[in-house]
């Protein structure tokens, strides 16, 4: 149980406001937040404790029958603020039809601890980490990495994707971590719902917007990255984002994998609150290359369950379900598992997506 430190946000209150505008433009319409806290939804008590192993424009008008891409059946009450089928400040607790199951197994105290602390690892992207060849110095979550030496700090002038490549020589780590939305570049990037063909795979499509950001930056992160993987034999390199950073840590580290051949004996992949990034072909394909991730969604994030199904995307694996309000996480091997967090939809929340762990 996580009760005492689950409660801090994950960004420190001048990013979570730049983060809410990101939300907004990403469905394409301005959601007025209410001071009030959004609900998660109810707790699953039934899993398994114990471990064996075209630009679309959205109506916030209320309706009483909604389809979604997750569950074409359940409804929204009427007055319920929606964006394409997901409440978008639900402030009651949602009713999970699959309450009695899900297909989750919990996770151990020390898979929970090192979730967390990636997830740490993922806020710095939004604050501004030192000067190359400098100390990591952005205050209380740099000094969860202490030894870290800033190797290369970026922001591509289109785009404006942003983040930073850095080395732990303690802990023998290669940090690359892309920052969320934050401006209105990224914003512009993030509505782009229109998936595009994504080059190394046949078939395979992706966000758009997503695809031009990581595209701007990707070279820019591979030379970081190579020259120290070269410098320093026997380093792990560690991909980590938040949001919109979720999406572009995903597209780096299959870039990685396709033109270094780094795999998961050399990286892993820690996401949180990333939203979907491309078609199910695309999902098959990332799967397909037996990479470790870590695609950590909180309770009724919002953004986890975007752009909807009923676009044509699909969620790679594997997910890690933090399903309520006491921290209590599950992995889920199996894409688009409707017994975990789809169990949610359409009862969503903008604030979930603003609490992952301090």
């Amino acid at each position: 149980m996580l009760s005492e430190s689950f409660v801090d946000p994950l960004v420190p209150s001048l990013i979570m406001s730049s983060t809410l505008k990101f939300l907004a433009l990403l469905v394409v319409v301005l959601v007025i937040l209410q001071s009030a806290n959004a609900a998660p939804a109810n707790g699953h008590r039934g899993h398994k404790h114990n471990r064996t192993s075209s630009k679309k424009k959205f109506s916030t008008k209320a309706t009483t029958t909604v389809k979604t891409g997750e569950h074409p059946t359940q409804e929204l009450p009427e007055g319920t603020p929606q964006a394409h089928g997901l409440a978008t400040n639900w402030t009651k607790p949602a009713v999970n039809r699959n309450a009695i199951w899900n297909n989750g197994v919990s996770v151990s105290n020390a898979e929970l601890q090192t979730l967390q602390n990636f997830a740490r690892l993922a806020s710095t992207a939004y604050c501004s980490v030192g000067n190359e060849n400098g100390p990591f110095n952005c205050g209380s979550y740099c000094d969860s990495f202490p030894g870290t030496t800033v190797v290369k700090t970026f922001k591509t002038s289109v785009t404006a994707t942003i983040g930073f490549v850095a080395r732990n020589d303690v802990k023998k780590a290669i940090y690359v971590a892309f920052r969320g939305s934050a401006n209105i570049q990224s914003f512009i990037q993030d509505a782009e719902f229109l998936q595009t063909n994504y080059p190394p795979v046949s078939g395979a499509k992706v966000h758009q917007g997503f695809l031009e950001s990581h595209q701007e930056a990707r070279d820019i992160v591979y030379n970081a990255v190579v020259d120290q993987m070269n410098k320093y034999q026997g380093y792990i390199i560690y991909v980590v984002g938040h949001s919109l950073g979720g999406a572009l840590a995903i597209l780096q580290a299959l870039d990685f994998n396709q033109r270094a051949g780094y795999d998961k004996s050399n990286m892993v992949v820690y996401t949180y609150g990333e939203p979907r990034v491309g078609n199910p072909a695309f999902s098959s394909y990332a799967d397909s290359l037996s990479l470790k991730y870590y695609r950590t969604v909180n309770q009724n994030d919002i953004v986890s369950h975007l752009p909807p199904q009923s676009f044509g995307y699909e969620h790679h694996a594997t997910e890690y379900w933090i399903e309520d309000i006491f921290g209590n996480t599950v992995e889920c091997a199996v894409n688009e598992d409707f017994t975990c967090s789809n169990s949610v939809v359409p009862f969503t929340s903008i604030a979930a997506h603003l609490l992952y762990w301090k």
